[in-house]
């Protein structure tokens, strides 16, 4: 056993003391009578904690020191490029190549400086077995950014010294993953089965390797085509003779959480004040297994001031434009079963009046209330007051209106390319919190484009005419909405994860040849995982597990959840599922790399918009000075980020490090590099 045990000390004290800067300092050495005491071990693992590579409130595409980690300004996120949201400032695609690799070995050499040591101390320090575990547990975590970027990894399972030169080959793409599951297995088998808030136990192990085996059993499955082989290694690519095999590690990991007590949320009698306060209150939540803990004093974000609606921060704001065909892809709103979209014209083509902005949403499935802020929405004590622009007081709501611009996924045309838009619409491009209102003969003030947009041309709005709702704190006013001022938890590994991940490992399984596993029937396994989530969310539940069918999948603009790409329609429904109740929490982004179809999914695509034109005619203004009147909605392309995007091939596994490879000369370049 080593006299010394290397270590960050100077970033340790920067995390026990709360200092924010996780840049990497000049390593110090620490004594073991420092380490392996129940204080120094605790104060060890926090640091490691607190470096992990979470994707969470601080994760994007800045390349800072971290490489895309722990950066206050996360306007550049992984839902830019899955189709969930846009922002004024980033319309293009997003990738998270930022050389992620240094900061994850440094982690690795600190955890097995414990995997090394700490067997000596088994029978002398208190609980060295589950620490020894809980070590490889976040050996593993590390490991998984890594191999689910880049593939095939070196893998060192004793800590280098620090002058000691990297000189060790990639292993391949299976190894890499068997390695993981391995650490997995062993802290399933070590750890204690509670732990503090923000700790691992078996738990949050066998979670975690629910998505580790599957995200492996996808890459067998789909991935062939990208394989990518070097002297006889498959450096990129599994055979696909393992897929099943992952995908039964991954089905028994998440059944065995069902042990450690977790559940899915279910406090609140409305269900949509229900599903969001899964993330208000995820410090405390039954369905929370792992999160990162912050603190108003010590470690803070700034998601309520980048992400809120303008009028609801006293900075930034407007990042939050979810798409029209995210939302589409929830139960209960009035969709076209020949096309998927939303039917807002009649048969023949022209518009359909409602009475009321919010009237269009009144049977949605309660969890996109719970994600989005929808028309008539009172969020921070104000109501959410959405409109493209008014429609002429001389225009009377029986009219038949047609449709401005067709909604094809591809037309990008202004809508003053229609007459009757140009001689009866009033809109505006000036910044919706100081636009002049349009006034009536009765003297009702209309806001053209409502307080929260969206408003063609410069105004800092909504690009598609929603504000997500998911992760902000209702705590929050406007004033105390500022940067560097939110603190509430992020959730990395919830029970409705689980869930999925169970549904879809076992529909994997019953879809390719083994229909019964330990004792199980995987098909009707997926049918009640799925239905657990469906009904909290209020959605609509699955008639029975002859749904989850091989029949062939709906394609884009051809039927219900057509813009999720799949094999099957059981496996589409199940992937419609994810995007419904994981989006926003950064998991889609790796699902479409490990599913082999971001390329097909996000290929010419262009997102689309809601756009709500109220009346002039009958319309009244309440005391809040909201608008009550008669509406029409028009979907299409988004006006003012209507560029296409197309996912290229080489990101599905990431460009490793140029400074990596001039160190380390066993190293060999990716493909497409």
């Amino acid at each position: 056993m080593k006299k010394n045990i290397y270590y960050l000390s100077a970033l340790l004290m920067g995390l026990l003391m709360g200092c924010q800067s996780l840049d990497i300092p000049p390593i110090n050495v620490m004594q073991d009578e420092d380490i392996y005491n129940e204080g120094g071990i605790k104060a060890y693992m926090v640091a490691l904690y607190g470096r992990l590579p979470m994707d969470d409130f601080n994760v994007g595409n800045e390349d800072n020191d971290q490489k895309g980690y722990f950066f206050w300004n996360n306007i550049l996120w992984p839902m830019l490029s899955t189709g969930e949201t846009v922002n004024r400032n980033n319309p293009g695609i997003f990738n998270y190549e930022r050389g992620y690799w240094q900061p994850g070995y440094e982690i690795i050499r600190n955890a097995n400086n414990l995997i090394e040591n700490l067997p000596a101390y088994v029978g002398v320090l208190d609980g060295a077995e589950s620490w020894l575990a809980e070590a490889r547990f976040i050996r593993a975590y590390v490991y998984f950014q890594l191999v689910k970027r880049y593939g095939g990894m070196p893998l060192l399972e004793k800590a280098q010294q620090l002058d000691e030169k990297l000189e060790v080959a990639r292993s391949s793409h299976e190894a890499s993953y068997d390695f993981i599951l391995a650490d997995l297995d062993y802290a399933m088998a070590n750890m204690n089965a509670k732990s503090e808030v923000g700790r691992a136990n078996k738990y949050v192990a066998a979670a975690f390797k629910s998505r580790v085996a599957n995200y492996a059993g996808s890459i067998a499955r789909y991935g062939e085509k990208f394989n990518h082989s070097v002297d006889g290694v498959l450096l990129c690519g599994i055979p696909s003779s393992r897929a099943n095999d992952y995908f039964q590690q991954a089905w028994s990991a998440a059944k065995a959480v069902d042990a450690g007590g977790y559940s899915l949320y279910n406090a609140d009698t409305d269900k949509s004040e229900n599903f969001a306060n899964v993330f208000v209150k995820a410090a405390t939540s039954p369905e929370s297994i792992f999160i990162r803990q912050y603190d108003y004093s010590n470690y803070v974000h700034s998601f309520d001031a980048v992400y809120s609606p303008p009028r609801m921060t006293s900075t930034y704001g407007d990042r939050y434009n979810v798409t029209l065909d995210w939302v589409e892809l929830f139960d209960g709103l009035p969709i076209d079963p020949a096309t998927g979209k939303l039917k807002t014209t009649d048969d023949d083509g022209n518009y359909i009046v409602y009475d009321g902005p919010g009237e269009l949403f009144k049977n949605a499935e309660p969890r996109l209330r719970g994600s989005v802020l929808l028309p008539t929405q009172v969020f921070k004590g104000l109501e959410v007051d959405i409109r493209r622009g008014i429609i002429k007081e001389g225009v009377d709501p029986s009219a038949k209106i047609a449709k401005f611009v067709a909604d094809d996924f591809n037309t990008t045309a202004s809508y003053t390319t229609s007459s009757f838009f140009k001689e009866n619409i009033i809109e505006t491009t000036t910044n919706v919190l100081t636009q002049v209102p349009y006034e009536t003969s009765t003297g009702a003030k209309l806001y053209i484009n409502g307080l929260d947009g969206p408003a063609n041309g410069g105004s800092n709005n909504t690009l598609t005419g929603f504000h997500g709702r998911k992760w902000l704190n209702p705590a929050l006013t406007a004033s105390t909405t500022q940067l560097h001022a939110s603190y509430q938890p992020w959730v990395d590994i919830r029970y409705a994860e689980v869930l999925l991940n169970r549904a879809e490992a076992a529909l994997e399984l019953a879809q390719n040849g083994v229909s019964t596993y330990e004792g199980t029937d995987m098909q009707e396994d997926a049918y009640t995982s799925i239905n657990l989530v469906r009904n909290r969310a209020g959605a609509t539940l699955l008639s029975s597990k002859s749904e989850l069918s091989t029949a062939p999948a709906f394609k884009r603009g051809e039927g219900p959840g057509g813009f999720i790409v799949a094999p099957t329609r059981g496996l589409q429904l199940v992937r419609v599922e994810r995007y419904k109740e994981l989006g926003f929490e950064h998991k889609l982004y790796w699902d479409l790399r490990r599913w082999f179809t971001f390329d097909e999914q996000i290929y010419n695509y262009r997102r689309r918009m809601l756009c709500p034109f109220m009346f002039a005619k009958g319309a009244t203004v309440q005391e809040n000075s909201i608008p009550v009147g008669k509406y029409i909605y028009d979907t299409r392309i988004s006006e003012r980020a209507n560029n296409s995007l197309t996912f290229q091939t080489k990101y599905y596994y990431e460009k490793i490090p140029d400074g990596q490879l001039k160190t380390n000369s066993l190293l060999v370049q990716n493909d497409q590099y």
